[in-house]
């Protein structure tokens, strides 16, 4: 029975996804030797790079990190162009973004970052086939990219509090997350900034002012410490 390959893109799009979402250096190392061949030629953002140099490149945007925790990858875009072996060689184009997120945490919330990325890549079947081994299982591809050019942004993301970050039952603080910080908004709402500010009685008197009328001639004048009411005093007597 004839094997048939998985697809260009395919083929592409699940060692590429293999390599960034890698968890060890161990298994990150694997993928990439399983994607690119030994003499890759490389283009990344208009620069030449060498092999290893492209290596640490990707290694930094993956989950094998050291400061990286998780990766996820999201394929948008494809298209391949088959060369005159079919599957086994041609031309690759995928558009993808990958969310990494970071070990640090700010806030209590780990930091995340989003690789938008044009990856385009020439396919060879560069690899020769192995020796038969009765004990291993599993088809042979001798795929890999001979030639790639790459051009990606890396952005910082802002932050976001997870709800089980926010612990219910302390003074001033809800469950409820749906207005932003899960804190108390004050009668004005968080978009109109902080509530009225409430001074101390030692700042505003403990012992309220009496005045004649009850109220009938309107507001009472303000008090100012070391001034009289109510007298016209004649500083040049």
């Amino acid at each position: 029975m004839a094997l048939v390959l998985p697809t260009l893109t395919a083929w592409t799009s699940s060692r590429l996804t293999a390599v960034l979402t890698a968890k060890t250096q161990a298994d990150f190392t694997k993928a990439f030797d399983a994607l690119f061949a030994r003499n890759v030629n490389v283009v990344y953002n208009g620069k030449q790079l060498s092999r290893d140099q492209y290596q640490a490149q990707l290694l930094s945007q993956s989950s094998a990190a050291i400061e990286e925790q998780g990766a996820s990858v999201s394929v948008q875009g494809q298209l391949d162009v088959p060369g005159d072996q079919g599957q086994l060689s041609g031309l690759v184009g995928l558009f993808y973004t990958s969310l990494v997120d970071s070990k640090f945490l700010v806030m209590g919330a780990p930091a995340e970052s989003k690789v938008t990325s044009s990856f385009n890549a020439i396919i060879q079947a560069t690899e020769p086939r192995p020796q038969s081994n009765p004990h291993i299982h599993g088809y042979f591809d001798p795929r890999r990219v001979v030639t790639v050019n790459q051009i990606a942004t890396d952005q910082a993301l802002h932050f976001t509090i997870p709800a089980a970050s926010v612990k219910s039952g302390l003074p001033g603080v809800t469950e409820n997350l749906a207005l932003g910080s899960g804190l108390n908004q004050g009668p004005f709402g968080g978009r109109f900034g902080p509530g009225p500010v409430r001074l101390d009685p030692l700042e505003t008197n403990p012992h309220p002012e009496t005045f004649p009328g009850n109220g009938e001639f309107g507001a009472p004048p303000v008090v100012i410490p070391g001034e009289t009411i109510g007298e016209d005093t004649d500083t040049k007597a």
